[in-house]
């Protein structure tokens, strides 16, 4: 059993297997900068890569059909049958394959369970054209938000919620950041995620019929006390400033959520949340029925 070679006869089995795929790489190896800069946020993506480690995260990508661009080993730390198995799933349908030491994986590796897998993937990348109208019946727009983790909270909570697709315009981050991959314990590879300006997006909500309904602190109406009926398009603005003023500028619903404290607000992620919970309880059972008392 491959758990049980020693790591002489691990080498030779992905040699035998992957001939013409597989390299042995070192510190210094293009592709281990590489994920040391993705990791690390500190260089242009253009090629929107991901790098995700660990069996589960791997398991992620397999799942929704991930492109995979690379596959890193270190075949020491590989001693579990599930191990074994995703790292043959991966190796079968990445492009490369690199042996690495225990001493150059754990330059690039940041949690202690990943398993002797590091995985360079292309992150999924959605256009307007991809969305039907039909099918996309709820999105959540996300207007100029800065804080990856919020972005990836939205996006998980999109998942919990069944919401169809996630638009981000006026863009401040990365969709590759990592916190977003992290935050959003890989529905980010679920979702279907548009980056476009704002004004094509409104062109294509409003040519689709969508209802769109901002979330403002001075709307008049609660968010439970709307009907989320139809083709919605739900809009988040960003931590700062808000929902841009073009948002504003077209006919659009308002809510919010009533504050009971001092503060004024609640963090985007967790509003976000509340809300798209409220939409798919809402068309899931129907509206609250609100009363006097």
């Amino acid at each position: 059993m491959f758990i049980q070679l020693s790591l002489e006869e691990k080498e030779r089995f992905i040699k035998d297997r992957y001939k013409g795929k597989w390299r042995l790489s070192g510190k210094s190896a293009a592709v281990i900068k590489k994920i040391d800069s993705i990791v690390n946020n500190t260089k242009s993506n253009p090629e929107k890569l991901v790098a995700v480690e660990g069996i589960w995260a791997s398991n992620q990508l397999l799942k929704y059909n991930v492109e995979i661009k690379a596959v890193v080993l270190d075949l020491e730390s590989i001693t579990s049958h599930d191990a074994y198995k995703i790292m043959l799933d991966l190796a079968d349908i990445a492009e490369e394959i690199h042996m690495v030491s225990n001493s150059t994986f754990k330059k690039v590796a940041e949690i202690g369970t990943s398993a002797g897998i590091f995985v360079l993937a292309k992150f999924p990348q959605k256009s307007l054209i991809d969305l039907s109208p039909e099918k996309h019946q709820v999105i959540a727009v996300l207007d100029g938000l800065e804080i990856p983790g919020n972005i990836g909270t939205i996006i998980r909570s999109c998942d919990g919620t069944n919401t169809d697709a996630v638009i981000i315009c006026n863009k401040k981050t990365r969709i590759t950041h990592p916190k977003i991959l992290r935050s959003s314990q890989g529905s980010c590879f679920k979702i279907p995620i548009v980056e476009e300006d704002s004004e094509t997006v409104i062109d294509w909500l409003i040519k689709n019929n969508y209802r769109i309904i901002l979330t403002d602190t001075d709307a008049e109406k609660f968010y439970y006390e709307e009907h989320f009926e139809g083709k919605l398009a739900i809009i988040m603005g960003s931590e700062r400033y808000g929902i841009s003023k073009e948002w504003y500028e077209i006919k659009a619903d308002s809510i919010k959520i009533p504050m009971y404290g001092d503060c004024d607000s609640l963090n985007v992620g967790i509003a976000a949340t509340l809300i798209l919970y409220e939409a798919a309880v809402s068309r899931t059972i129907g509206p609250r029925k609100i009363t006097d008392n």
